[in-house]
């Protein structure tokens, strides 16, 4: 009788803690293609892309930026260039900035940040 009672007991934690795991997929399954390729980037070539995609909809022109962007544009090299230290913080969601793109709780793709810092860095150049 104690043998079946400690069987069951066994049984009953075994499955217990084998519905226990950490269900994130990044976690679980990492990239490790390593794809994202941040040698020659041009500002015309691969930032102005990432920031039509995904900041457009509300900084693309005065109109748009007065209403939604908060009075951002960042339209075109002049206008990313000169809010880049800004937009870079929202889309990084550092603190002091509001995260962005709006709505949204991720950030953008990983690679396309890692882009833009690269490009950062690199002084910005307009190419």
């Amino acid at each position: 009788m104690k043998k079946t009672i400690y069987l069951l007991i066994l049984i009953i934690a075994v499955i217990a803690f084998s519905k226990c795991y950490y269900n994130n997929a990044e976690k679980l399954y990492p990239d490790l293609s390593n794809s994202c390729d941040t040698t020659n980037i041009t500002y015309s070539g691969k930032v102005a892309p990432i920031f039509r995609a995904n900041c457009l909809n509300c900084h693309s022109n005065a109109e748009v930026a007065g209403g939604n962007g908060g009075g951002i544009k960042l339209e075109d090299y002049p206008d990313v260039k000169l809010n880049l230290e800004s937009a870079y913080g929202a889309i990084t969601h550092q603190t002091g900035y509001k995260p962005m793109p709006k709505d949204m709780t991720e950030k953008i793709d990983t690679c396309q940040i890692k882009i833009i810092r690269v490009w950062k860095e690199a002084k910005a150049p307009n190419n």
